[in-house]
């Protein structure tokens, strides 16, 4: 039984990487993002552009490093601007995000806290009911600054912080280059 959870655990994470290579390359593929800002993994940005403060927050006498699955540095001034949190499925997972949010918030870090997901089982939009809510679609958008699901061509849906529409997060990340 040990070994067949470490081996679902093991498939779960490599289809959360294929699921942020995913978000990665959208923004790569539109010339003014891969200009004015470097898109990565945490992991994967250089030294001297991020500070390990900026992705941590106390917790009594220690400190613990948030969910910051690809950041978003400006060019221009070597600035973190967002950190994006990529999900493939939220069961169980939505509330991970909003509390990383309320954090970020809290500690009045400088930059946006977003969520971006394919949303591949239809858990915070079905097209035919575009209105109906979860709990998850509820609590995302008021603690997050934006989600946003980038499985769908264009803008297709939007309401408050809540956007169905690759077109949408690719906006909010063009308008981070001037903020």
């Amino acid at each position: 039984m040990g070994n067949e959870r470490i081996e679902r655990q093991r498939e779960v994470t490599k289809a959360g990487k294929r699921k942020e290579d995913e978000v990665i390359g959208l923004f790569r593929s539109v010339p003014e993002i891969e200009k004015n800002f470097i898109i990565d993994r945490l992991s994967k940005i250089k030294k001297g552009f991020l500070k390990k403060e900026e992705l941590e927050v106390p917790y009594n006498d220690r400190k613990e490093k948030i969910d910051a699955d690809i950041c978003v540095v400006r060019k221009a001034d070597k600035k973190l601007v967002c950190v994006i949190s990529v999900k493939k499925s939220f069961r169980e997972r939505g509330g991970q995000t909003a509390y990383w949010a309320v954090k970020v918030k809290q500690h009045n870090k400088s930059y946006k806290y977003i969520l971006v997901t394919s949303d591949t089982d239809q858990e915070l939009y079905n097209p035919e009911k575009p209105k109906k809510k979860r709990k998850c679609r509820t609590i995302l958008p008021f603690e997050c600054d934006g989600v946003f699901i980038y499985s769908f061509t264009g803008k297709v849906y939007k309401e408050e912080n809540f956007f169905v529409g690759e077109d949408y997060l690719l906006d909010f990340i063009r308008r981070l280059a001037s903020e």
